[in-house]
C-alpha cells in the first residue's frame, strides 16, 4: 500500500508542478463560486490528505497502546517515506 500511495502522490506532485501561474488562479465559469479555483482544491485536497493521515497514525497508536497491531501503520509510512 505504502508504494502506492507513494506513486500517487508522485504523480500528484508532477501534475501540480506543472501548472501554470494562471493555472493556479483558474476557475470553473461553471461554477457559482469564483473563489472556487485550482488553488482552493489543491489546498483543500491536502488539507484532507495530511488530516486523514494524522487520524490513521493516530489510530494506529491507539491500536499499538491497547496490544494491537503493532505499529502497522507507522511501519508503512516507514516504507513510504525511504
Amino acid at each position: 500500500m505504502a508504494e502506492e500511495l507513494g506513486r500517487a502522490a508522485e504523480a500528484l506532485a508532477h501534475r501540480l508542478a506543472a501548472l501554470t501561474a494562471d493555472d493556479w488562479d483558474r476557475d470553473d465559469p461553471r461554477l457559482a463560486d469564483p473563489r472556487l479555483t485550482v488553488d482552493f482544491f489543491t489546498r483543500h485536497l491536502l488539507h484532507d490528505i495530511a488530516h486523514d493521515l494524522a487520524e490513521a497514525v493516530r489510530d494506529d497508536s491507539a491500536a499499538e497502546a491497547r496490544g494491537g497491531n503493532g505499529g502497522a501503520t507507522q511501519q508503512r509510512m516507514r516504507g513510504f517515506h525511504g
